[in-house]
């Protein structure tokens, strides 16, 4: 099956399986896998997101782990996304790119992407060998080649499939985590 026909099959479930509550419930069960795991507790420098309303919220670990470790969330930056430092909401602009809270500083301050410890990486759906499909604009796979950070697939649980399609440019990430499961590769 094509990407796009794919893409439409899980918009089609998030409609019938997600509601508020149960991406509430989901997104506190992925957050406690993640505090769980080794590659969390051992990052220093971590490249988190600000959900969509059909992704995985991590906004807790934004608050939790901001002053205990460097934390960088994307802006969408033409076609391509940079990380930038993160240290509290105030800094964001509502404004960013598809309605996300955004980093406003200069962009001189991005991180080097070879300089982040652990990407926790948001996706429409992943598979069982660690295949990410996204949205289709391109953001992560013009970024994931430039780092060498652990890559670790967010999801909810009805969207890890046993298989996607891929392309040449595809990078595996290097686990996935649901509310269900923790898959390290």
């Amino acid at each position: 099956m094509a990407k796009k026909e794919l893409r439409a099959q899980i918009r089609q479930r998030n409609r019938e399986q997600l509601t508020p509550e149960s991406r509430e419930l989901w997104s506190r069960a992925i957050v406690e896998r993640i505090l769980q795991s080794d590659f969390f507790a051992t990052a220093e420098r971590i490249g988190l997101y600000h959900a969509l309303p059909d992704e995985p919220d991590l906004s807790v670990l934004l608050r939790q782990f901001s002053d205990k470790k460097q934390l960088f969330i994307p802006r969408v930056e033409g076609d391509d996304i940079a990380f930038y430092a993160y240290t509290q909401e105030s800094d964001l602009t509502q404004a960013g790119a598809y309605g996300i809270a955004e980093p406003t500083a200069d962009a001189s301050t991005a991180v080097a992407p070879a300089s982040l410890d652990l990407l926790l990486v948001p996706g429409v759906a992943f598979d069982r060998q660690g295949n990410r499909m996204g949205r289709g604009k391109g953001y992560y796979d013009r970024f994931l080649p430039a780092t060498q950070a652990r890559l670790i697939g967010i999801t909810f649980g009805y969207r890890l499939l046993d298989e996607l399609p891929t392309d040449q440019w595809d990078l595996p990430m290097n686990g996935v985590i649901t509310d269900s499961e923790t898959l390290l590769f």
